[in-house]
């Protein structure tokens, strides 16, 4: 099972907010992939930031980038952050909000680093229309889809109660927008739902884990990945996990 670093490295940052030294950081850890949250600005700059909401009650998508970097430092474009990263680490692009859409598929399209990108969300419509701009980009559905909001018990709950039908859904879910892989709330991963992955040809990530025992428990299930924010942590516990057994 691989590591994913989830959200750039930065939940420790205001806002989540993606820089620099957290691409160094992650260009240091044995990483499959650096999960990063792509927003757009009101001026179409596509940056990566977690949260939308600025410090000031703004939302970033109705401020430029400017005014975006001052309220939240070290805040780079998806340009600078691939420019830094120079192909040394895949990417998987989770998008923020479905006004990052038209940008993000005019910014992929025709790329020749097409094999280093892969994109996330739960919508199908999102995704669908990244096929349309951009078909060399993997996509990686999220799941469960939830809807409208992304508050963090309401998805718990989501999770817990659709677990039992993922697997028997997943073909639909997957086929409808020629996804690549999934990625699954780790409330939601299951066996059967890994063993239903597997037959489709579709590699499936855990979303978000943190702590060695609960990675191991993914692991066991049959997860290929496990997305978190501390890859450090995780991979000593792998590899002490392996010693033991």
């Amino acid at each position: 099972m691989q590591l994913i670093g989830h959200a750039g490295l930065a939940a420790s940052r205001p806002g989540g907010t993606h820089d620099r030294a957290g691409l160094d950081a992650a260009l240091g850890l044995d990483l499959a992939r650096l999960e990063v949250d792509v927003a757009r600005c009101g001026d179409g700059a596509l940056v990566l930031r977690h949260d939308l909401l600025l410090p000031s009650g703004r939302e970033l998508p109705a401020v430029d980038l400017d005014e975006a970097r001052r309220e939240a430092p070290g805040l780079v474009t998806l340009d600078e952050a691939v420019e830094h990263l120079g192909g040394r680490l895949a990417l998987l692009l989770d998008l923020k909000h479905d006004a990052a859409v038209e940008p993000l598929g005019a910014w992929a399209a025709g790329r020749a680093d097409s094999d280093l990108l892969a994109v996330c969300t739960d919508g199908a419509a999102p995704l669908v229309r990244l096929r349309e701009l951009a078909p060399r980009m993997a996509r990686w559905r999220t799941l469960p889809v939830y809807a409208p909001r992304r508050d963090t018990t309401p998805r718990r709950l989501a999770a817990c109660a659709l677990r039992d039908l993922l697997p028997r859904g997943l073909g639909r879910l997957a086929t409808e927008v020629g996804a690549a892989a999934v990625t699954v709330d780790r409330w939601a991963v299951t066996r059967a739902l890994c063993a239903s992955a597997h037959r489709l040809g579709l590699p499936l990530t855990a979303w978000t884990v943190n702590q060695p025992r609960v990675a191991e428990a993914m692991r066991r299930r049959g997860a290929d990945y496990v997305t978190t924010d501390r890859p450090a942590l995780l991979g000593a516990g792998s590899r002490e996990v392996s010693r033991l057994g």
